[in-house]
């Protein structure tokens, strides 16, 4: 794959996750769950706040699913912001304040704990980082660049990104098309110039290609995404058991 870089490339672009920053075989929602753990673990030993984590974890995936569906309709290429959701779900959860900044804690905490680096991918970017090629990231994600710097910083010390662009930094995303224009715009770079590499077969392939960039896909193995794939069906299984109970028991039906 990485011999298909020619001699006229002057950028390399890399999405984050799952490719520079391996996730493991979890889905988003179990990670929330553990997210929504850990939050209520540190809100009552912190500070006397005892708050269900089911709680935590139902009203973080509600709060995402409703700023995704307002951004569909208000702005199709936009992205949302990890500032804007945290500050939502505070709200609806009647944090403010320190015991609010918890959440965001939280969530970066178990981004550290379940992202691993993506090491032989890193290796030959700091390669061609060395060989003279200026080495960018591309992320369709709410975090902004520099939760993403801190991530790579943490997990990858002395890894050659000099820059990151995130779709919510750029209110683009890459899945639209959006954000491609916007990054060569900034880089001051022409699209046959770049090589974009990525794991997402629309957003880093389809959407780098048709905006001339020069594409790879990197897959992550088929094990990986058949288990994550699994724990997704569980964990939106488990998410309409608890709002199953939640209405029975609401109407006053006695739960066994």
């Amino acid at each position: 794959m990485f011999a298909s870089v020619s001699d006229t490339t002057t950028t390399i672009s890399c999405d984050v996750f799952d490719t520079l920053l391996h996730r493991d075989d979890r889905a988003e929602s179990s990670r929330f769950r553990t997210i929504a753990e850990l939050a209520s673990q540190r809100l009552s030993g912190e500070h006397g706040v005892a708050i269900n984590p089911r709680l935590v974890w139902r009203t973080r995936i509600c709060v995402q699913q409703q700023a995704y569906r307002a951004v569909e309709l208000a702005n199709p290429k936009g992205d949302v912001r990890f500032t804007d959701l945290v500050a939502v779900t505070a709200t609806m959860l009647g944090l403010e304040g320190r015991r609010a900044a918890i959440l965001c804690e939280a969530e970066i905490a178990v981004e550290r704990r379940q992202l691993r680096p993506n090491r032989p991918f890193l290796a030959w970017l700091a390669e061609q980082a060395r060989m003279g090629r200026r080495v960018i990231a591309a992320s369709d994600t709410y975090h902004e660049g520099a939760t993403i710097a801190h991530l790579l910083d943490t997990l990858a010390p002395g890894h050659p990104v000099a820059t990151i662009y995130t779709s919510a930094d750029l209110n683009a995303t890459k899945r639209s098309g959006a954000l491609f224009p916007a990054l060569l715009r900034a880089e001051g770079v022409r699209a046959d110039q770049v090589v974009h590499v990525g794991d997402d077969a629309l957003a880093d392939v389809e959407m780098a290609s048709a905006a001339g960039l020069k594409a790879l896909h990197l897959v992550r193995p088929r094990h990986i995404r058949i288990r994550r794939k699994a724990d997704a069906v569980r964990a939106r299984l488990e998410q309409l058991l608890v709002h199953r109970n939640g209405f029975l028991a609401g109407r006053g039906v006695a739960l066994t």
